[in-house]
């Protein structure tokens, strides 16, 4: 893989340095390379750069696909991002999705022979050197140089523990308690009656002596 890279690099910067300088030469346009550098590499690429940018005060970052095979390939990129850190992300047009905390999905429309597509994006609330490598996965059948296949068992994993700490976080529902049932009325308990008291009632429940 290393060696791919290497030659995908080798490959991508000087062949086109070529291509225009003998355009320049011959004063003819500079002609589209994709079929040739194809031919060359037989692989999917990806190259990604995290940069800071001091005038937005905001990391950029991109990723580039490139279908250098002779057949159409559909993908699914997705990209670690700090979002457990507070960041933000910002002029995200491709869209996508969240798979999980701090990863972010993409599918991409089916890449033809020769072509490429970039996604770009920014990270905003984080300072310069917060975040200096983005980490690329792939979902689809064709290698990709420069990515990782996503292991689907630990993202799994993962969403697993986010949904067993969103749970231990959340507020404990107040118990309901059952009404006791209603206790049957307890019969009178007869009093033989005395005298009736005559006079004024005091406190107590006795009559005055008059």
């Amino acid at each position: 893989m290393v060696k791919v890279q290497e030659k995908f690099e080798l490959v991508n910067d000087i062949i086109p340095a070529i291509a225009e300088k003998s355009a320049m030469i011959l004063k003819r346009p500079v002609p589209n390379l994709a079929g040739s550098i194809t031919k060359i590499m037989g692989a999917v690429i990806a190259e990604s750069a995290t940069v800071w940018n001091k005038e937005t005060k905001m990391t950029d970052v991109s990723i580039t696909l490139f279908n250098y095979t002779s057949r159409a390939r559909a993908y699914t990129l997705l990209a670690s991002w700090p979002e457990r850190e507070g960041a933000t992300m910002e002029g995200n047009d491709t869209g996508g999705r969240k798979e999980a905390t701090g990863v972010w999905a993409w599918k991409l429309e089916t890449l033809e022979p020769g072509q490429t597509y970039t996604i770009k994006y920014a990270l905003k609330g984080l300072e310069k050197g917060d975040w200096t490598d983005t980490d690329v996965f792939y979902r689809g059948s064709q290698e990709v140089i420069g990515a990782s296949k996503m292991d689907e068992k630990l993202l799994e994993e993962i969403r697993r523990q986010e949904a067993r700490a969103e749970e231990d976080d959340a507020p404990a529902e107040p118990v309901e308690q059952q009404a006791m049932p209603a206790q049957e009325a307890a019969a009178p308990v007869a009093v033989e009656e005395g005298p009736r008291p005559t006079g004024q009632q005091t406190l107590m429940g006795f009559g005055s002596d008059r």
